[in-house]
């Protein structure tokens, strides 16, 4: 049996969530009778071509989606070209691909609710490590205090921690700890622990500080023996990054039961996993932004790196929340205002709406994209660039 490396498996995964997007817009534009010239299965050299009622249905050489030809993309001389439709529908066309790709992780989220998982019953949020300096050391928390809750909110996660604490950066807020009793032999019984309220102002902008051997400037470097004291895969040349309040956490004492959730818990369910990607993105891009930073892009070859690496470490399962993932990304990516994009054609429909029906001319619609999905290629083949160098110094993604 051939034994075939793990991150190929990227390629059916892409296949299928651009396929599913180019199904949107097909269906969209059969339904309000724009001619369709070729709906292909993978990209070109065609193997195989059917024709039915004026669409060529097409089998593709290259396994990696699908694409839709309408007539007259820009120039409206035909009665059934996309550029001849009214606003609304073109619209409605543009917009089907992309909602496609949301409507897809909902398939997948609930379908993975319904089935028979691992549900966290109860667990407690143990602190793991103190950052030297950090404003979690100036309030006396240390190795092993359990974070019960925060401002009387109870806390069973670190996604639940994390999230209370941005809620309140650079505003005081009160940490119920546990600390377990020094005696001996009893010190990792809660029944001789104590209770404590510590104070602790969380940081808006945290410290990122270069891990080196002599101290120089206390404001941009740490020393190894301090950071490693945080970290202790930490060397030399390293940033130590550490949150608002400058602490690692685990999970501890977790309990888990099989659980699987009906059909009309799952939905809700999946609209919340997707709520959180969206958060999620949000808040990296706006921290790339504003420290100037890679809020997380990656490429085709990125995107192989993590696929592999979520099949190899987390198992086949997981793979499905992957996809999800990416149907939410790809998604979002198609909507942004860009030419070339769903988002950049829904542009110039919008512009022509606020110029009461005048259309803006073809050529220049044309040459825009033409110039906007240079720019993409571009753009993708620069991040393509980072993750060969990210795999040739054998960094992970997922660590």
């Amino acid at each position: 049996m051939i034994d075939l490396p793990s991150w190929l498996l990227i390629f059916p995964i892409l296949g299928v969530l651009i396929f599913v997007h180019e199904l949107g817009h097909f269906v969209a534009a059969k339904w309000f009778g724009v001619r369709v010239k070729e709906f292909g299965f993978g990209f070109p050299p065609r193997i195989l071509g059917v024709k039915y009622k004026d669409t060529v249905y097409s089998i593709n050489l290259i396994p990696l989606g699908g694409f839709v030809k309408l007539l007259g993309e820009e120039s409206p001389d035909e009665p059934d070209s996309f550029a001849r439709q009214k606003s609304w529908k073109r619209i409605v066309i543009l917009l089907a691909g992309p909602i496609m790709n949301l409507i897809l992780p909902i398939i997948i989220f609930s379908i993975l609710f319904m089935l028979p998982h691992d549900q966290l019953i109860h667990s407690e949020v143990m602190v793991n490590s103190v950052a030297p300096g950090s404003p979690a050391q100036q309030a006396g928390l240390k190795y092993g205090d359990t974070i019960l809750s925060v401002d009387d909110a109870q806390v069973q996660t670190p996604s639940e921690l994390v999230r209370l604490i941005k809620e309140t950066e650079e505003y005081p807020i009160e940490l119920t700890v546990r600390r377990s009793n020094l005696i001996s032999g009893f010190d990792s019984s809660p029944e001789f622990a104590v209770m404590e309220t510590i104070q602790v102002i969380p940081r808006d902008n945290p410290p990122k500080l270069q891990v080196v051997a002599v101290v120089i400037d206390s404001t941009k470097e740490i020393s190894l023996e301090e950071a490693q004291e945080y970290d202790p895969d930490l060397t030399v040349g390293d940033t130590l990054t550490q949150g608002a309040i400058g602490v690692s956490i685990v999970l501890a004492n977790p309990i888990v039961r099989k659980d699987s959730e009906s059909f009309f818990s799952s939905i809700p369910l999946s609209l919340g996993v997707i709520k959180n990607i969206l958060l999620s993105t949000k808040d990296g891009l706006v921290q790339g932004i504003t420290e100037r930073s890679n809020p997380g892009f990656t490429g085709p070859i990125g995107i192989a790196q993590v696929t592999g690496e979520v099949l190899d470490e987390l198992g086949f399962s997981w793979v499905f929340q992957l996809a999800g993932l990416l149907s939410v990304s790809l998604g979002i990516l198609n909507l942004l205002p860009l030419p070339a994009l769903d988002g950049g054609r829904l542009m110039f429909v919008l512009i022509e709406i606020a110029r009461g029906g005048k259309k803006i001319s073809p050529s220049l619609e044309g040459k825009t994209h033409l110039i906007g999905f240079t720019i993409l290629v571009a753009f993708i083949l620069v991040i393509s660039y980072f993750d060969v160098l990210r795999i040739l110094r054998g960094d992970s993604i997922l660590n």
